[in-house]
This record gives structure tokens, sequence and C-alpha cells, in this order.
């Protein structure tokens, strides 16, 4: 900011001044555009046109005057305003477009983009830990013949209301996000393998309650620790999965066997 000033200054100083002063409207502009913030930036485009004013009304230059006070007011006033107006609108509609891209757009929990990044962060803080985290995948059993019988807007509110109970009941530091379809995942930090099979019927317990009256529903989970089951987010979550299919291919057998008694 210092060196736009006094470049700003030094080029209005040599144009001469009086109208050449409005050179500095360019470099009150940049100053405002990389200030944090509506005072930081209104005060680094002051501190630009003060340098630009500087040399003009001194007396050691020999530079013709200022233009109108008053017009000179208004017109740098307005302009910085509206570059702060066009800044913070920017940043709102990026920080809208981040949120698009990191959360599921039905539930709005997190997404499995969100999730591998959430998941690296994790695995970089516990290996320097040397500690344990936990990564459940669960899928809902049933669910596309729910879909089928009531529809898509009947599926849609299910997946929902799962989503919602399992952010309400899993800790602060805990993540929830869905990854597709009926798939869903939780990751847990500081969770270690005896803490795993409380927390996959703490998850199976949620998503019975948040599906209840439903008959045809129910949770497969599968689950997997770092670091026995893997040393990065896409060995984990693969090792979750293979261990969710295994649960439900062991659900569909005991239904067999009970079926054929």
């Amino acid at each position: 900011m210092a060196l736009i000033a006094l470049i700003t200054g030094v080029i209005v100083a040599a144009a001469g001044g009086g109208n050449a002063f409005w050179l500095c409207l360019p470099g009150a502009l940049l100053a405002c555009s990389v200030g944090r913030g509506r005072i930081q930036a209104a005060l680094s485009a002051a501190v630009v046109v003060a340098a630009a004013a500087a040399p003009l009304t001194g007396g050691w230059l020999r530079t013709s005057p200022l233009p109108s006070p008053v017009l000179t007011l208004l017109t740098l006033a307005a302009s910085i305003a509206v570059s702060i107006a066009v800044r913070e609108r920017l940043e709102r509609e990026r920080e809208a477009l981040r949120n698009v891209a990191l959360s599921d757009p039905l539930t709005g929990i997190p997404n499995r983009r969100l999730l591998l990044s959430r998941a690296d962060y994790e695995i970089a803080r516990h290996r320097r830990a040397r500690n344990s985290f936990a990564v459940v995948m669960l899928d809902l059993d049933g669910f596309k013949l729910l879909n089928d019988r009531f529809g898509h807007a009947a599926g849609d509110e299910v997946l929902c209301d799962v989503a919602a109970a399992l952010t309400e009941a899993m800790r602060a530091q805990d993540a929830v996000a869905r990854l597709g379809g009926d798939e869903f995942c939780v990751l847990a930090p500081e969770t270690d393998h005896p803490h795993t099979l409380p927390l996959a019927r703490r998850i199976a317990d949620t998503v019975a309650e948040a599906t209840a009256g439903i008959e045809t529903l129910s949770a497969s989970v599968g689950v997997a620790v770092f670091p026995d089951d893997g040393l990065t987010a896409s060995a984990l979550l693969h090792a979750a999965d293979e261990r969710l299919l295994a649960a439900k291919r062991a659900r569909h057998r005991s239904r067999v066997r009970r079926r054929a008694a």
C-alpha cells in the first residue's frame, strides 16, 4: 500500500497537478481492493489520495492547484464506496459457491469432496499425534424399494431426516457427510478400535430412530480405523466400504436362513 501511495504521488506531481490529480483514482481503488475489511480498505485508499494531494498542497512544487475540493471528495468517496461494495459482493458470491461445491445440495451436510479434505487433515493431525480415528460408512438397506413404492420425494425426505439425525447424534468434532444416493459417512477423530463398536451401534440406532415406522429400511455399517486399515483417505473409505458390503451380505444370508426355517 505504501508503494502504491508513493508511485501515485510521484506520477501526479510529475504530470503537473491540476486535473492530473485524478490519476490517483486507479491507485486508490487498487489500494482499496487489497485492504481487509471496510475500514482498512477506506484507510488504504485515503492514504493514496493523501499522497497524491500532498505535493499539490504543500507549495514546494510548481504545480497546478487541486480540482474543486467538493467535487474531488464526492468523486473519490463514491468510487471507493462502489469498489468496497463490489468486492464484498464478490466475496459473498465466492463463499456461496464454495458452500455449494462442498455441501450436498439435498441434505445440506458435507459432500464427498469436503469429507476427503477433512480426512486428509485428520490423517496429518493423527499421524503427528500417533493417534487413531475412525471412518464409518453406512447405507440404507431397502431404500430403493421405498423410492419405487412411495416416490423420490419420500426418499429425499428420508435422506434429509437421516442426515439431520446423524448430525445431531454425533459429537461436534465429528464430520457427517453424504457420499451419494443412500450412502453416508461419519468421520470420528480420536476413536480407536475399542470405541468403534459403540460408535457403530449409536449410528445404527440413530438411523433406526430417524426411519421409525418404515419397516423396509435398515442400516448397514462398515468401519475402518486409521492407521491400521489405511494411510490415505481413499484407502480408509475403501476398507470401510468393503466391511459395509460384508455386513450387507451377512444380513442377507441371515434373512435367507430365517425364511428357510
